[in-house]
């Protein structure tokens, strides 16, 4: 059976072509989406055995921040710090599990 592919998150600036990293960097709301989505659209790449996970479109503009499988460990480990800072140790210790599954996995897969 097919399974519906999921719509990527789409994160929403005012003034899209006025938009810098700075502005991104200082959003609070996008902070927050990063650290609750980042760790599920990973999981759920990983558990799917994809290259790729989509992590958001900015606005409707069909361009779409991705992260390379090898790059999902320090993007997890970047959410980590997150939630160290709240102290919320029992989602740190499910996400920490996650690093370790997908760099054993790419371990396993480089010794092939």
């Amino acid at each position: 059976m097919a399974t519906k592919k999921e719509v990527p998150i789409r994160a929403i600036f005012d003034d899209i072509h006025q938009l810098t990293t700075e502005d991104v960097v200082k959003s609070i709301p996008f902070k927050l989406l990063l650290k609750e989505k980042t760790p599920i659209i990973i999981e759920e790449a990983y558990k799917s055995n994809s290259v790729f996970a989509t992590i958001f479109e900015i606005n409707d503009s069909g361009c779409f921040i991705e992260l390379h499988r090898n790059d999902w460990p320090n993007a997890l480990e970047a959410v980590v710090a997150m939630y160290v800072e709240e102290e919320d140790y029992d989602t740190c210790g499910k996400i920490t599990a996650l690093i370790h599954d997908i760099k054993d996995k790419h371990k396993r897969l480089t010794k092939k």
